[in-house]
Order: structure tokens, then sequence, then C-alpha cells
């Protein structure tokens, strides 16, 4: 898994919190702006540089929370939205080191800073290298702004324990990080055996009925097939069903082979292939794929019967299946190794 990847799960899983962090700060911001509109003495540059702040910030949560929102909501744009969350976590970064160094220079703690950092940490999981660098050189930031303002209040004291808080908030990220990273790597690998079948080890109907269902929300033209097993009950009867499951592994390894990773058993010796190849194609395909089952043929011979259909506009899944199997019990009903295409005369 990406960082890009493990920053949009994360997200998506932390959507209300960080939602709430940003329309937090907007708020805070509104606030503070309002509050030097009618307290400061604008006369004073620190004062200015204050409410300067304050409107940067305030813009760029706006804009931020927006950008955030317009990209969940599409699920579109993972770029876009990484960028935007990169962009955002270090303009804040940035602005409470700016914000505490006013502070220092008044004779105040980097309190500001402090608790940004920390709750960037816990809300937003950043590589560790990203956020080590963004918090060394904000703090570098931070201390060079406060001693360029006149801030002499910097002792041994305070850099040593400065140091402190930042390598505890850098180990804090990195043990974050990984714990997310392995969460993740997890969850991800139990969805994949859970869309697994487990006699063939190709994908199983959840998977395709959730495929499909993106297919046609995106509106991708794509030609489905159903096959299944000509005299699958005779082998099971004749030679038994582990020799039976042994041909429907035989089955399975040779549709991988011919049309790739979209091979689907749909239950009991029907399979299911989704291609976005023409069905002219598709039917040549399903010839080879008789064709080397017939090559390696031992005591008996596996053959399949194919029904062929190229989904239309506006078709559902349901329609889609209904057409398929009608081509299905067409190749079936016209004798073994056949394939129907729907709607058009019989192919050989």
């Amino acid at each position: 898994m990406s960082n890009r990847e493990l920053l949009i799960q994360s997200l998506k899983r932390n959507r209300r919190g960080y939602d709430a962090f940003l329309i937090l700060i907007a708020v805070l911001e509104g606030m503070m702006m309002v509050y030097g509109l009618v307290s400061f003495d604008f006369l004073e540059f620190r004062r200015k540089l204050y409410f300067a702040c304050y409107v940067l910030l305030f813009c760029c949560t706006v804009a931020a929370f927006v950008l955030n929102r317009f990209c969940l909501r599409s699920g579109r744009h993972p770029r876009l939205m990484c960028h935007n969350v990169y962009l955002y976590i270090g303009v804040l970064i940035f602005w409470s080191a700016a914000i505490s160094a006013l502070d220092l220079n008044g004779g105040g703690y980097p309190v500001t800073y402090m608790t940004i950092l920390a709750a960037v940490g816990s809300l937003v999981t950043l590589p560790p290298v990203l956020y080590g660098c963004v918090a060394g050189l904000s703090s570098a930031g931070m201390v060079a702004l406060a001693l360029s303002m006149g801030c002499t209040n910097l002792g041994v004291p305070f850099y040593l324990n400065h140091g402190i808080f930042l390598l505890v908030a850098i180990a804090v990220e990195v043990r974050n990080f990984h714990t997310l990273r392995s969460q993740y790597l997890l969850e991800q690998r139990l969805e994949e055996l859970a869309g697994l079948d487990d006699l063939t080890r190709v994908s199983n109907r959840r998977t395709l009925d959730k495929y499909m269902a993106q297919l046609i929300r995106e509106e991708v033209p794509f030609t489905f097939t159903l096959l299944d097993l000509d005299r699958f009950k005779a082998i099971n009867d004749t030679y038994g069903h582990p020799e039976g499951d042994l041909s429907l592994r035989k089955v399975a390894e040779v549709l991988t082979e011919v049309f790739g990773e979209y091979v689907f058993r749909y239950g009991g010796d029907e399979f299911a292939v989704i291609s976005f190849e023409d069905p002219g194609s598709v039917s040549e395909k399903l010839s080879q794929v008789n064709l080397r089952l017939k090559e390696g043929a031992g005591a008996y011979a596996l053959q399949v019967c194919a029904g062929v259909y190229p989904r239309q506009s506006g078709d559902t899944g349901d329609r889609i299946f209904e057409r398929a199997d009608s081509a299905l019990y067409a190749a079936k009903q016209s004798g073994g190794a056949c394939t129907v295409l729907y709607g058009a005369p019989r192919q050989p």
C-alpha cells in the first residue's frame, strides 16, 4: 500500500474527525479575526502579523474543507485530495510556528505550535519522513523568526524541552503510521480472501457483483460471458467429487490464462468472464479455451458451453445476467463446446 492510498484510507475512516478539525480551526480563526478588529492596536507591527496570520489560515482552512469534501463525495481525484491535505497541513504547521514565534517574542510559550503538531499527528496519517522534515523545518523557522524579532528568553531549557517534544512527536507519528499501515494491509488481505472462491482461487460471485456494479455505474462498455462445464454431473458420478473439483480447478486455470484476471466462479460448475474486447474476440478466445482443455484431457474430456452478451447502454446487472444466461441455455441446447452470442445466430 502506497503512502497516498494509506492517506486516503485514513481520511475516509476519520472523515468526520478531520472535518470537525477543519471546522474548529475556521471558527477559531474567525473569532480571532473579530477579536483582533475590536481589540488590536494595529500601529504595533506584531499585532498586524497576528491578524494577517488569522486571515491567511481562515482562508486556507475554508478552501481545504471545500476541496476535501468535493474529493471524498465524488470518489475521484485522489491525487488532488492528497495534495490538498499535504499542502494544508504544511500551511497549518508553519502558521502555528509563526504564531508561536510571535508568542515567544511577547514572553509566552510555543503552545499553539506544540498543540497543532500533536493534533496533526493524531488526525492524519503522514509518512514519518515527511512529518519529521516539516516538524524540524518549522521548529527552526519558529526559532529563527523569534530571534530575528529580538526574542532574548530562549535559553538551554527551552531548546532541550522543545527537542524532547519533537522527538516524542515524531516517534508517536512513526508508531501510528506503521500501526495503521499494518492494519490496512491486513484488512486489504482479508477483503481479498473474502472475494476469492475457496476451491478454484478465482474471484467469487460477491466480487463479480461488486465489480459489475462499478462498471455499470461508470458506464464502461464490456462483454459478459457465462460458461458451464459439459457433462459435469457425469464426471462427478463416474470419477467422484474430488475429480470433479480438479476439473473445476483446471477450467479456472485455463480461463485465467486466456482471459486474465476478470474470471469469476459464479456457482457450481458455472463461471463468468468480463472482457473489454468485442464479442467476436471473446468467442475466439472461448474456442482457445476448449482447445486447451481438449489438449490437456486425461481420462475424460473437459469442454465448456458459453453465452456471450455485450453490455448495452441502460442495462442493469440483472438484465446482463439474464441475457447471457439465455445465450448459455441456447448453447447447451445446441451441443457441447458451443458458444452463442445473445441475439445472433449460434457461433461454432
